[in-house]
């Protein structure tokens, strides 16, 4: 019998919280997009560990990440294949969050209330330079 010393599922955990981390590194250096989703999370009471997570997580966390990606590509005109590389996502994965989202605030008057608030915050005119946006990518 073979005895396993758990050292795969050290080296699995580390790269899971490696990977973490660069998800939220990544989102911070675009300062905008950052306290957008941060705003968004702590309204929606979840954690910007859960939005950011490489899993779907749970229904709540899935809902809010779609409308960061969302929010982040209509309201701060982010195109959506830096969306994507800002949340480690593909681009269709951007592209179905934004669908998703535009057909929920057709037929939920609860979310596009809640996504109408945040746009009338005005982070629109919070814009990032090109230099800036660069090194997001």
């Amino acid at each position: 019998m073979i005895e396993k010393d758990g050292s795969d599922d050290q080296r699995a955990a580390r790269a899971l919280v490696v990977r973490s981390r660069y998800r939220f590194e990544r989102l911070r250096r675009d300062a905008v997009a950052y306290a957008l989703v941060e705003r968004l999370a702590r309204l929606r009471r979840v954690s910007l560990r859960d939005v950011l997570q490489g899993s779907r997580g749970t229904g709540t966390a899935a809902l809010t990440r779609q409308i960061a990606m969302y929010l982040v590509h209509v309201v701060l005109s982010r195109p959506q294949d830096v969306v994507g590389l800002l949340f480690d996502r593909e681009r269709t994965t951007v592209s179905h969050a934004c669908a998703l989202i535009e057909a929920l605030r057709d037929s939920d008057p609860v979310v596009d209330a809640e996504i109408a608030r945040l746009e009338a915050e005005g982070w629109g005119g919070m814009q990032i330079g090109p230099s800036e946006m660069r090194h997001v990518a």
